[in-house]
């Protein structure tokens, strides 16, 4: 077994599960700041708040797994070419690009739930959903994650601007 390579996954493994902990605590965090919940709130049998965090959850974890492999790629590029010390600008690359990912994935999530507003505009989606209306929280929810997948590839794509790239020379005959 190559070492080198087992040592590799090993760490990308590690950075994963650290990061989408993190992410995720996040994003619970930010939730219950932006419903002005209580977090004894989501212990009231409340279906329809934990269905639609969930998605949401889903959403952000979805989004930025798409970028966890660019990271990846650009740490290797950094282990080859980095002119600085490699801790830093492996920090620098992965926190700029986990930054924008965060804000564009509540971007995503903002726009999503601005749709169905105007979709159900006889409805008061976050009255709704702290009544435990599931209709509403299965509503909101699936526009969310349906936002989600059609503009992944898209997100990735434009965080990939931020991370160092191969370059490739040209020659000519």
């Amino acid at each position: 077994m190559n070492t080198e390579l087992f040592y590799l996954a090993l760490s990308q493994m590690v950075l994963s599960i650290v990061l989408a902990i993190v992410i995720f605590f996040i994003s619970y965090k930010v939730l219950i700041k932006i419903f002005k919940l209580k977090e004894e709130n989501l212990n009231d049998s409340n279906l329809a708040l934990s269905i639609f965090f969930s998605g949401i959850i889903f959403s952000t974890g979805y989004l930025l797994s798409g970028i966890i492999p660019s990271i990846i790629s650009a740490i290797e590029m950094l282990k080859i070419h980095a002119k600085e010390n490699l801790f830093v600008e492996i920090l620098k690359y992965s926190s700029l690009s986990l930054f924008v990912g965060f804000l564009l994935a509540g971007l995503i999530h903002f726009t999503s739930f601005m749709l169905a507003k105007s979709l159900t505009k006889h409805v008061d989606e976050v009255g709704e959903l702290k009544k435990n209306n599931l209709a509403v929280a299965i509503l909101l929810t699936t526009i969310l994650i349906s936002i989600t997948i059609i503009s992944r590839d898209s997100l990735v794509f434009l965080i990939e601007l931020f991370l160092p790239q191969p370059t490739v020379l040209e020659y000519s005959s």
